[in-house]
């Protein structure tokens, strides 16, 4: 209550001496934005109930938890531990792909794993896959990104097998395909096609390798992720280096607006916290 007041004083002084239009000096702007968010997993606990993991995208594209993993803490609040043999994964509903039209993608996870294991994979030989490690050019320990078609194997720089937490990124945008680690670029490469895919139905998984015509269909490569993961983000656009940079610093909610010196966002919060 005090801290109400104190902030009501201030703000009644400061429309007196500079008017109202001060609180609007700047722009009020998101860190990250949300659009062509496609999913959202946050692996905390209040996301999940029983085997059902929520989508906080809001496209409904929610999760069926396989096999036993267990919500312990994360880099943001909770993660899910996967043990790295199946059935541990995630099945993704709704969210497929079935033609070869994908123009733009960016894949983010925080990870904390000792070996190799598959983060995601909507299948390497029809759309895309992206890993910890991977089973093709002797890569045990970087940023896998494959993708299709035609096939491109392709990898990171940066050793990330440590079971240690690093913020993981792979993105395609038609031209360059790029990974970044903690929040700075470790590989770059010219992509060998302008859009993504075949026109082939393939559903998703969390955690193990997809050769899924249907939801919760067939798994494969089955290389399954071991250790933590958090914060599981799929973007249909190349999100850009900056809100990359941002979501590395690991905030509660990268899509929160900025409300540093921002004093209508404060007034806002004062509001809501009444």
């Amino acid at each position: 209550m005090k801290k109400i007041v104190f902030y009501c004083l201030v703000m009644n002084l400061m429309n007196v001496f500079f008017g109202p239009s001060l609180l609007f000096m700047e722009d009020i702007e998101a860190k990250v934005s949300p659009k062509e968010l496609i999913l959202h997993y946050s692996f905390d606990r209040n996301s999940i109930k029983r085997k059902d993991i929520t989508d906080l995208s809001g496209n409904k594209n929610n999760g069926l938890i396989k096999g036993k993993q267990k919500t312990v803490k994360g880099k943001v609040k909770e993660g899910m531990e996967f043990s790295g043999s199946a059935p541990d994964y995630i099945s993704v509903r709704n969210h497929h792909y079935a033609k070869a039209n994908i123009e733009a993608i960016t894949l983010i996870a925080w990870v904390k794993s000792p070996s190799r294991g598959m983060i995601a994979s909507w299948d390497r030989s029809e759309f895309f896959r992206f890993g910890v490690g991977d089973d093709v050019l002797g890569n045990n320990d970087f940023v896998a990104f494959d993708t299709c078609c035609g096939i491109h194997d392709w990898h990171g720089k940066t050793k990330i097998t440590d079971d240690k937490w690093h913020h993981v990124v792979a993105q395609f945008d038609g031209k360059h395909k790029r990974i970044y680690i903690d929040g700075k670029l470790d590989a770059e490469v010219k992509a060998t096609h302008k859009v993504m895919g075949k026109a082939i139905t393939r559903y998703g998984f969390i955690g193990i390798g997809s050769e899924a015509g249907a939801f919760d269909a067939a798994t494969g490569p089955n290389w399954a992720f071991k250790g933590v993961m958090d914060e599981f983000l799929l973007f249909h656009r190349a999100v850009t280096a900056k809100e990359i940079a941002h979501m590395a610093k690991g905030p509660s909610n990268p899509f929160a607006v900025d409300s540093k010196e921002k004093l209508a966002i404060t007034w806002a919060d004062i509001k809501v916290n009444q």
